[in-house]
């Protein structure tokens, strides 16, 4: 083989080699596009299958405005309910007058327990703790009082031993 021959061999390879590359490049760009194209069924397919659903823009703009005006009505709401709590809780933080009777024939346990319960004190154990600490278990009154939310034991237990 000559290198006449050999040079003509080889240009012709590297002419296929060119030949098959164009063609690859320009039929198989075709064929893709072909199988990429998207079509309304087949979106929808893809949509149902996970448990999506396709709304038009004007339907999305229109749902995205109604979720705010629930987010805002919310917080409104939540902005109310927590100023009314703090208007409660500042109302509860008042003194308030009681009227409160002993009869007679209470034992100290019994005072304790409904001064307690009327919310005067807050536990029945500390008072009665308290009454023992002064020395006036005996000493306790009965009659109507006049008693106060914000006294304290010590003041309610001076109050009805007089």
């Amino acid at each position: 083989m000559s290198k006449q021959e050999a040079k003509g061999i080889a240009a012709g390879l590297l002419f296929a080699a060119i030949l098959l590359t164009a063609y690859y490049f320009m039929f198989s760009q075709a064929t893709a596009e072909e199988g990429n194209q998207l079509t309304d069924a087949a979106v929808e397919q893809h949509l149902k299958e996970n448990g999506m659903v396709m709304v038009k823009k004007e339907e999305y703009d229109s749902l995205k405005v109604d979720q705010q005006k629930v987010t805002a009505d919310k917080q409104e709401h939540e902005e109310k309910v927590s100023e009314e709590e703090k208007k409660e809780e500042a109302e509860s933080n008042q003194p308030k007058k009681v009227s409160f009777t002993i009869d007679e024939g209470m034992t100290s346990l019994e005072v304790a327990q409904s001064l307690a319960d009327q919310k005067l004190v807050k536990k029945s154990d500390d008072f009665i703790d308290t009454l023992q600490d002064k020395d006036k278990e005996t000493a306790v009154q009965p009659g109507k009082y006049e008693l106060r939310t914000d006294m304290s034991a010590s003041e309610i237990i001076d109050e009805i031993t007089r």
